[in-house]
């Protein structure tokens, strides 16, 4: 196992691991971090920051899908997301949820492109167009 696959495999250990066990990580850590060479030292730094860059990156594309959600909670009761889905992208309900709630499709997070949120913007309006132009006079 090299130094970087190494580092994650105790990383991943010390995340499942609980009081005693994960004091007892912890000095297998403190050992491994003693026993690198200046080059691996490196190696793993390195690692550790393409990890952290891929977190704020992951942080970044789930801080998007919220936010398109909470946009949306006032009128999801009452808006018809199979008319959205159906009429606007051409796809079905399951398609859009699994966009609004960014599921795992296909060992990916599901979102909606830059695209489509025009296409829901303009969907939105489009529907709040319609709604305001009806009026029922008695």
């Amino acid at each position: 196992m090299n130094t970087k696959s190494k580092f994650f495999s105790l990383k991943e250990e010390w995340k499942k691991a609980k009081g005693a066990e994960r004091e007892a990580v912890e000095q297998k850590m403190d050992a491994f971090f003693a026993s690198l060479s200046d080059a691996e030292k490196e190696e793993v730094q390195t690692a550790v920051s393409d990890d952290f860059t891929s977190m704020h990156s992951e942080i970044a594309e789930i801080s998007e899908i919220l936010d398109v959600r909470e946009k949306l909670a006032p009128v999801l009761p009452i808006i018809s997301i199979s008319y959205i889905s159906k009429n606007f992208f051409g796809k079905s309900t399951s398609w859009f949820y699994q966009r609004l709630n960014g599921n795992i499709v296909h060992g990916k997070q599901a979102k909606f492109t830059n695209d489509e949120i025009k296409k829901l913007d303009f969907a939105l309006h489009d529907i709040s167009r319609k709604i305001g132009s009806v009026a029922i006079h008695a």
